[in-house]
């Protein structure tokens, strides 16, 4: 069962109550791992088991400087050496297309012999661009730029009326037509008509805000939202969604053309980059008390969460994957364009810029996107107008770096590393070193605790004099930071470690020296790293222009899987169908597919449970928000969908319990409530890393109530127990520090501490008689 803190039951008395008697008696039953189930060969559409698919070798062809005239004579003098390097890969893959074993030689050797020919080219006529864009894949000569193009030309071809004929001569029509239904499936080269109301509708006028961080570039599409009849802001995090709707349906933006009145406060705390304008006098646009005449009802809708002031209202806040495309708007605003080219959720930017139906669209980020932007707009029929801004705060380099000497962090310092174990190991060297407080700010910590760490490292009497984060400080977080320091300038991204790209290392480091949040404002922020080999990789990174954006990443639609699933052979895998996508799909040169590298445990995922996963629900449990690389969090959903697939419904807890995070739940609870005198800091790390599974789990629960409400019926439940894992992970972040000061009693002063800071209402005797009784008889 689920054991709730006497100090925290006041606030859900009654829901405890009955979650305590439903909960199973039995914490955890042992299954079949997902992982052996994973492991297991699953029988293909052919009869036979599928084997995993033979590895590509990293490079075959060599680095070669290719121009778009170079193209068709490269593929020529290529073909063979791409055919016999990665002839079992290719077939493995033309196998699970749907292609008989037998036909797939004699197919690959007529396009081979074609290609030679250079025929193949001839028939297809691509124009400059789309030759181009060939060229700039496969220079840098690695195998898979070449395989995916030599394949996507293959199925192009045979989809053309020459190569048709020409394959009709080596194997059986079925099998041309076969590709044909296949690349018809996953042409996604008209992908703005698949938005057919916003092409039809009047041209839109796109307003490009573009600078660094801190220059102020999103207050003006902000006033802009505050004084439309209709509009909708669309942006990267639930928390700037909820900033948005907070101040709007409060009144705290001032409208565009309404002059602000000069003895307004600024709000100082907000996360918008506001620039100037957060200063005061008359440029005050975020205030710090609402106007009811500035009020508009505003509703928000997220991933995990809804907030529906009106049925109706005629403004709306949502996260960029939520964003509407049936409804029609004066104005839209889309936050952090630049990300329209990020690998796994850049989709969700090209969708809103492709599709939202607004007469002014005004697209706030970095310089980087207005390439890719304006000829997006020229394509579309559109017209664009571009404000650039500029820091208001100088951003420097310091001459030297700390050279290794920890002792030299200052408060107002912000130390950033790129794992959590070099976050947890810097925090407490700081701690040691400097004897100062360091607040928390990384990925894994869920946003709601980023923000709190952020108010309490803002907050000059706190005791929080640094803070240690990783580059998720880079977005979303108000931050006084007065110096940026780098721990390091590489970083893990599932593969390798690779070197910080100069958009990430100027995004981050634009966080010192907020303007207006530092008495002396002149003196602007500072960027140092903590070894000095680091310091130049910085410098050169500050000073060079930004990398400009060269594609829109494309995600796939419902519309667009379920043509390619229903193309492929029954019982096709997710991966095959990604596979299509990837190898059959024609683009624009200006799209590039997102990235699925990192989804190899999400497509087994959805094959181990497509008897209980309808078709059109494969590509959603996809894009559910569970990080596949957590194998805890995965974990937790298996259990989720083994309850659904057995009960059709999953209670909340019997979810947790099924996972055995509900038994880790507990064990918080109860070590909060501890009356030890003494806890190790390993354990207290340990615990905060399971809680934080424990909450990716109930992020997911929440999500999928919003899609399935039946089937996921404790959406109150789960908030509740959202908001207290939070506690308890700020209650782990507490009581790291009182064991570092040799507290008394660290536990209990770190609880203490937490609920006072929460503002949560402690029981008085008679209520916690009458609970202690409750409970007893239950």
């Amino acid at each position: 069962m689920l054991r709730v803190p006497n100090l925290l039951r006041s606030q859900c008395c009654h829901e405890t109550r009955r979650l305590l008697r439903s909960a199973p008696p039995v914490l955890f039953r042992t299954r079949k791992s997902f992982a052996a189930a994973r492991d297991t060969p699953r029988k293909s559409s052919f009869g036979s088991a599928r084997q995993d698919p033979p590895k590509a070798k990293e490079r075959v062809f060599v680095p070669l400087d290719i121009t778009a005239s170079d193209v068709p004579q490269q593929f020529a003098e290529h073909a063979e050496k791409w055919l016999s390097s990665a002839y079992q890969h290719v077939s493995y893959r033309l196998l699970r297309f749907g292609i008989p074993q037998r036909c797939i030689t004699p197919l690959l050797q007529a396009y081979v012999k074609e290609m030679k020919a250079g025929t193949v080219f001839s028939h297809l006529s691509y124009g400059p661009e789309h030759l181009a864009r060939i060229a700039r894949d496969v220079s840098p000569g690695e195998v898979i730029p070449w395989d995916e193009h030599y394949t996507k030309i293959l199925f192009e071809w045979a989809n053309h009326p020459e190569g048709q004929k020409r394959l009709e001569r080596v194997v059986p029509i079925d099998v041309v037509l076969t590709m044909q239904t296949i690349y018809r499936a996953a042409d996604l080269s008209n992908l703005a008509w698949d938005f057919r109301m916003t092409r039809l509708a009047r041209p839109r006028k796109f307003i490009m805000h573009v600078g660094p961080t801190n220059s102020g570039k999103t207050h003006n599409a902000l006033r802009a939202l505050a004084a439309a009849k209709r509009g909708i802001y669309a942006g990267p995090l639930r928390l700037l969604a909820y900033e948005i709707w907070d101040r709007l349906n409060k009144g705290q933006i001032v409208p565009l053309g309404v002059d602000p009145e000069p003895e307004l406060e600024p709000d100082l705390q907000s996360s918008i980059d506001l620039g100037e304008a957060a200063i005061g006098g008359s440029n005050v646009v975020v205030t710090k008390v609402g106007n009811p005449k500035y009020a508009r009802a505003c509703n928000m809708i997220t991933g995990e969460e809804h907030k529906i002031v009106e049925d109706d209202a005629p403004l709306l806040s949502c996260t960029i994957e939520m964003t509407p495309f049936m409804n029609t708007w004066d104005v839209a605003v889309i936050d952090e364009i630049q990300l329209i080219a990020d690998r796994q959720r850049g989709g969700a930017w090209t969708n809103a810029v492709l599709g939202v139906n607004a007469s002014e669209v005004h697209l706030c980020g970095e310089e980087s996107a207005i390439p890719l932007i304006e000829s997006l707009v020229r394509d579309l029929g559109d017209t664009l107008e571009i404000n650039r801004y500029q820091r208001l705060t100088p951003l420097v380099v310091a001459e030297r770096s700390l050279e290794g000497d920890l002792k030299r962090i200052e408060k107002g310092d912000c130390a950033v590393a790129f794992s959590r174990t070099d976050i947890f190991g810097l925090k407490t060297r700081i701690e040691e070193e400097t004897k100062m407080r360091c607040a928390l700010a990384y990925g894994r910590l869920p946003p709601e605790i980023r923000s709190e760490q952020a108010a309490l490292f803002n907050d000059p009497n706190s005791g929080y004099d640094v803070l240690v984060g990783s580059d998720a400080i880079g977005m979303g977080l108000n931050l006084k930071i007065k110096r940026i320091v780098f721990e390091a300038v590489r970083k893990y991204d599932g593969g390798r470690t690779r070197l910080l790209s100069t958009s990430q290392i100027k995004q981050i480091a634009g966080r010192a020296g907020r303007f207006g949040l530092h008495g002396d404002d002149s003196q602007g922020g500072v960027v140092t790293t903590l070894r000095e080999e680091d310091l130049d990789v910085v410098r050169k990174a500050l000073a060079a222009p930004y990398e400009t954006i060269q594609y829109a990443r494309v995600a796939m639609s419902l519309t667009s899987f379920l043509k390619v699933l229903y193309a492929l052979p029954y019982g096709a895998s997710q991966q095959t169908v990604a596979d299509v996508f990837h190898f059959v799909s024609k683009l624009h040169p200006r799209f590039e597919l997102q990235s699925t590298k990192d989804l190899e445990a999400c497509f087994h995922f959805v094959d181990a449970f497509s008897d209980c996963l309808p078709a059109e629900l494969r590509l959603q449990t996809q894009n559910s928000p569970c990080p596949w690389r957590d194998d805890h969090a995965v974990q937790g959903a298996v259990a989720v969908m083994k309850t659904y697939r057995d009960k059709m419904q999953v209670p909340i807890e019997e979810a947790l319990q099924r996972s055995n995070l509900l038994s880790k739940l507990n064990e918080a609870y109860l070590l909060m409530e501890s009356k030890e005198t003494s806890v190790p800091p390993r354990q207290i790390v340990a615990v905060l890393a399971r809680l934080e599974t424990v909450h990716k789990v109930i992020v997911m629960y929440l999500w999928w109530s919003y899609r399935a409400k039946v089937a996921f019926p404790d959406q109150e439940k789960a908030f509740q127990l959202r908001q207290l894992t939070e506690i308890a992970m700020d209650w782990c972040l507490e009581v790291l520090h009182q064991v570092r000061i040799k507290a008394q009693n660290p536990i209990a002063t770190a609880r203490k501490e937490v609920l006072e800071r929460r503002q949560w209402p402690t029981m008085d005797s008679e209520n916690a008689a009458a609970l202690a009784a409750t409970q007893g008889s239950s």
